[in-house]
């Protein structure tokens, strides 16, 4: 259940924390492009709210998903190109959702590939 307008959204639902990181590229000896994973924002507070999780296939290859939406506090600088972290897990952030305008909140829908 997302957080809706005139909900009651609390602030106390927020129990999770996570890692939202972003990308750097860099370029080795042999010409290569290395992406390494930076935190940009550690320890926020977010409400997670589980979606779904499946298995799908893709050719002859068996993918597991996860799809998950968490709420965060707003910050100016999240996009798409990110990666949040939450228990060791890596998702990657599909959409950001701009919650009343983004004044106050962020939704950020996420998908986790097993």
């Amino acid at each position: 259940m997302t957080w809706r307008p005139g909900r009651g959204f609390r602030v106390g639902a927020m129990r999770e924390r996570v890692n939202l990181q972003s990308a750097t590229e860099t370029v080795d000896d042999a010409g290569q492009t290395i992406r390494t994973w930076v935190a940009t924002y550690t320890s926020e507070p977010a409400q997670r709210v589980p979606v779904r999780g499946g298995e799908g296939s893709r050719g002859r290859q068996v993918e597991a998903g996860i799809d998950e939406i968490f709420i965060i506090h707003r910050r100016d600088s999240v996009t798409p190109q990110m990666r949040l972290v939450h228990d060791s897990r890596n998702y990657g952030i599909v959409y950001v959702n701009p919650v009343e305008g983004g004044r106050r909140y962020l939704e950020l829908s996420c998908k986790a590939v097993v």
